[in-house]
């Protein structure tokens, strides 16, 4: 479709313009869907043909013809050509070029910060512990690694010294099971049960031994005739033994007590 037409406009173009009047008017227009159709006038059939200097009059018409464009101008009708114009991009601005090469603004110096002012570790001891407590098990491992062969023998001898352990007390267990005598056993058992208890025994169940106050009194342990009376100066120094106990207070006073 696009090569017929370009074909028929490069047909157009070669036609001259009095040619263009001629056939515009010998035929009427053809039915287009772009261009609306024009007034046919009255005389459109020639039947002498053109005089042979190629000049000719036609008629004036009689009814005005209003073209599509004045009705609506927004509407631009165009049509594909083989020589195509090339496309370019459009040129860098003004703008952008002078702010490339010398910009406005002023950037401030860089400078270093001093080494002066640090910023204080407050978790310092909490990452000391977490290093020592890194290096241990890396020591520990390291250590493993090393002595792998040293931590098996430790573990079988530990096993074979349980295993002797238990058959030692398995045999125990059987001698004491070939030296069970039960008609002994069931006498002795009898022998308790028939057995009376005559000893007071404490809440415990435990055997409740009596104290000395049962067996003697205070009379016989001190050696002192038995009365009822109670001497409330019993426990007093006498004067000769107050004087002592006041000698051995001064003397305590001067070696023991700060002056």
């Amino acid at each position: 479709m696009s090569r017929a037409v370009s074909r028929l406009v490069e047909a157009c173009s070669r036609l001259s313009i009095t040619q263009r009047a001629q056939l515009h008017y010998l035929r009427p227009p053809p039915a287009s869907s772009i261009l609306p159709p024009g007034p046919i006038p009255s005389s459109t059939i020639i039947e002498k043909g053109f005089p042979a200097n190629g000049t000719y009059h036609f008629p004036q018409p009689t009814v005005s013809i209003d073209l599509p464009s004045l009705d609506n101008p927004q509407q631009v009708y165009t049509f594909p050509t083989l020589n195509r114009s090339p496309m370019v991009a459009p040129g860098p601005i003004l703008t952008e070029i002078l702010e490339k090469l010398a910009p406005t603004v002023e950037k401030g110096s860089l400078i270093a910060p001093g080494t002066l002012d640090k910023a204080p570790m407050w978790l310092s001891p909490r990452l000391l512990t977490i290093r020592r407590k890194k290096m241990k098990k890396h020591k520990r491992r390291r250590r493993y690694d090393r002595d792998f062969f040293k931590y098996q023998k430790y573990h079988r001898e530990k096993k074979l010294k349980a295993e002797r352990e238990f058959q030692k007390r398995m045999k125990s267990l059987l001698t004491e099971l070939e030296a069970f005598d039960p008609e002994k056993y069931v006498k002795d058992t009898i022998k308790m049960a028939n057995k009376e208890w005559q000893d007071e025994l404490a809440p415990t169940g435990r055997k409740l031994y009596p104290h000395w106050s049962r067996f003697m009194s205070l009379e016989q342990l001190y050696g002192l005739p038995k009365s009822e009376y109670i001497d409330k100066r019993s426990g007093l120094p006498t004067p000769e033994e107050a004087e002592q106990i006041k000698a051995l207070k001064e003397k305590y006073a001067k070696l023991y007590r700060k002056k």
